[in-house]
């Protein structure tokens, strides 16, 4: 009798076979391993030699040989260093793939070439024993790879270049590791291995080296520079001194600056050092700039001068050396920003400064009065005769009544002390012995002449000043005034009762109208001391003889132009000789004489920015209080000519003097000694000045004459 299976039993039968179809995939077939990759291909890597003779001996040939070719482009090592990670990929019957690196039985069929981990975390890294090549293997559930050659090279030395070298402090300097090899193929090669070596410096306060193995020097003395090979075992050394610091550049200041046309500003260098530190040029720096059109400089000062709007690269270089360093100037048209009259005797509340006063005014084009009167002006001064404007917009000098220069600094940025004037401290030059003064700032702003017309009894020989202006960034030491050698009271027989005095566009030449004699006198400017030479003609007569020319003005065209009065009334137009051969800055009249035949008495001119129109003042010497006038011309901007009369002539006050235009031609003041005004025109297109409304702004007593302030803010 057969028995029954129980139901346990038929249980178990069913968990056999459930556990069975899961272990075969739920009855379906499971993917197997079809074939394993090994990667890389081809690989190579490369140990230290052993200290064997004939490993060494093959170090120093290969070093020899590093040291006789140094021009040979040595090719940086590919092999991996001491160490090379394989990877197994097992590809399954379903044609996919997974990476079976930690679960595959590594081998190395050469391990006195390389040595392979098979499990752990390491798994598949082979590391290299010795010079020769292995298979590496790798095998999973019956599977077996292709095997892949490793190649073992074997590093005999490092040489590392330069062997010994000299750096500055703060001097940078690479280095390159050099490996001599004999590759497992049997051959001998140099390879770079600066990239796979340890860098180091034995003293870290002498020289730094970082891992691409470039050193940067930090202090004077000796350290040893090695290059370790990844292994630890093959060094490489070379010796780096540090000396002092050298000059590597020249550092221009400012880097960018903006100036206005007719302005300057000063450029200085510094030698940077290797260091980082700056000093003086050591010597002299030589100075450019690729567009002369936009701004012109000085050689050898750095004063730069604005021509065009533009902008220009300024180039210093040491000539000595060659080290050289840039600039950016940029150059905008020039706006009036400020204007100021010199009132000789003002509200007499100077105190210690005198009874004189300074007008001051912001200058609006755009108001129906352009000149709007600063708060506290006029601000007391010392007797002011005439100011005068230094072109870097820095400085104004007045010359006063017992022929005294002054220096006030003028405040030239846009916060509400703009304009302003702070009297200096500094000792006070002397310009003459107490007679009538006038003076030039040349347009570089290096040199300042005065006249004294000889009009003290005590001291009637007429005489020049002249004095150099120190052009520094900084305040105590700018503008400083030295006086030029032959420049102190100097005089020569062409001097006769002189009344003004000018200079070409260029600062080249220096002209003095004389009324004594109707003459002007022509000196040549020494560029580099400011000395005068009296030029191969040093006069040219003015007017017809019996003239009294008083006052003139130079125009960007290369004439210049006198007015004068007696009986009859002309101004006087000449051409200045811009040639380079013995009669450069002589003067040669234009043509005849313009006779201004509705005026009493012209005493002064002035051109339009451009040179196309000039404007004559007429004092009207009938009475003091009786009003003057003002004609307009036009020029021929080639040949200096006066044209025809624009319009008709407009109305000043009392007794005018002084004549100033600004930049844009836009708008003529004229300032009226007796009724203590300043008349105001603006300008048309066609040259024509018309009264502004109200036609004039007040000044103080015994008004003089009128600067215009161009500079930029904070130039």
């Amino acid at each position: 009798m057969k028995s029954k299976v129980s139901r346990l039993a038929i249980s178990g039968m069913a968990f056999a076979c459930a556990a069975f179809l899961a272990a075969c995939g739920g009855g379906r077939s499971t993917p197997k391993i079809t074939s394993i990759t090994i990667a890389p291909t081809n690989g190579e890597i490369y140990v230290s030699a052993s200290a064997a003779a004939a490993v060494r001996g093959a170090a120093r040939r290969a070093a020899g040989e590093v040291a006789a070719r140094p021009a040979v482009t040595i090719q940086p090592v590919t092999a991996a260093c001491g160490k090379l990670q394989y990877t197994a990929t097992a590809l399954y019957s379903d044609k996919t793939t997974k990476d079976q690196t930690s679960a595959v039985t590594w081998s190395s069929s050469n391990s006195s070439a390389a040595t392979i981990t098979s499990s752990g975390s390491s798994a598949g890294l082979a590391v290299g024993v010795g010079l020769g090549t292995t298979n590496i293997g790798a095998a999973l559930m019956g599977v077996t790879a292709t095997t892949e050659p490793l190649a073992v090279d074997q590093l005999n030395s490092i040489n590392v270049t330069p062997a010994s070298v000299t750096q500055p402090v703060g001097g940078s300097q690479p280095f390159t590791a050099i490996g001599n090899f004999t590759l497992a193929a049997g051959s001998s090669s140099n390879l770079d291995v600066s990239s796979q070596a340890t860098w180091a410096s034995s003293d870290t306060t002498v020289a730094t080296i970082d891992q691409t193995g470039n050193a940067t020097a930090k202090a004077a003395g000796s350290t040893t520079i090695t290059a370790t090979s990844c292994d630890g075992v093959t060094v490489g050394q070379a010796v780096l001194t540090v000396g002092q610091p050298v000059t590597t550049t020249l550092v221009i200041t400012p880097a960018m600056i903006t100036i206005s046309t007719g302005t300057t500003t000063l450029f200085t260098a510094m030698e940077k050092l290797s260091n980082g530190t700056l000093q003086p040029p050591t010597n002299p720096v030589t100075w450019v700039s690729d567009s002369t059109n936009v701004a012109t400089i000085d050689p050898n000062s750095g004063i730069a001068h604005g021509v065009t709007p533009g902008t220009s690269t300024i180039v210093a270089t040491e000539i000595a050396t060659g080290f050289g360093g840039t600039a950016t100037l940029t150059v905008q048209a020039a706006a009036a920003r400020f204007a100021y009259v010199g009132n000789l005797q003002g509200n007499g509340t100077g105190g210690a400064l005198g009874g004189g006063s300074i007008s001051g005014y912001s200058v609006d084009l755009t108001q129906a009065t352009p000149l709007i009167q600063m708060t506290g002006s006029p601000f007391p001064a010392s007797n002011p005769q005439q100011l005068l404007l230094h072109p870097s917009g820095d400085l104004m000098y007045y010359i006063n009544s017992s022929s005294r220069i002054l220096t006030n600094f003028v405040d030239s940025g846009v916060n509400g002390m703009a304009g302003s004037m702070t009297p200096s401290n500094r000792t006070v030059s002397t310009a003459g012995a107490g007679g009538v003064n006038v003076g030039v700032i040349d347009p570089l702003g290096r040199f300042i002449y005065v006249l004294d017309d000889g009009s003290n009894p005590a001291s009637p020989t007429p005489t020049i000043y002249g004095y150099s202006i120190a052009q520094t960034q900084t305040q105590s030491t700018n503008g400083v005034l030295t006086a030029i050698p032959g420049l102190t009271a100097y005089t020569d027989a062409t001097l006769s009762a002189p009344t003004w005095v000018m200079t070409d566009r260029a600062g080249k030449f220096l002209y003095v109208i004389n009324d004594g004699n109707s003459t002007i006198s022509e000196y040549s400017i020494d560029q580099s001391t400011g000395a005068l030479t009296p030029l191969g003609t040093p006069t040219i007569a003015t007017g017809d003889g019996t003239n009294s020319p008083l006052y003139g003005t130079t125009d960007v065209n290369g004439h210049l132009y006198v007015a004068n009065f007696g009986t009859v009334n002309s101004v006087s137009a000449y051409k200045i000789d811009t040639s380079n051969t013995n009669t450069a800055g002589e003067l040669t009249l234009a043509g005849p004489d313009t006779v201004i035949a509705t005026a009493t008495q012209t005493i002064n001119v002035i051109t339009d920015p451009t040179g196309k129109f000039i404007y004559v003042l007429d004092q009207n010497a009938t009475s003091s209080t009786s009003p003057g006038q003002v004609f307009a011309f036009n020029l021929d901007p080639s040949t200096g000519l006066i044209g025809s009369q624009i319009g008709t002539a407009q109305p000043t006050g009392a007794t005018p003097l002084g004549m100033a235009i600004d930049p844009t031609g836009a708008l003529l003041a004229i300032v009226n000694n007796v009724d203590n005004t300043v008349s105001l025109y603006t300008v048309g297109s066609n040259g024509g000045p018309t009264p502004t409304s109200p036609a004039t702004v007040a000044a103080d007593q015994l008004a003089q004459f009128l600067v215009f302030y161009t500079a930029v803010s904070d130039q």
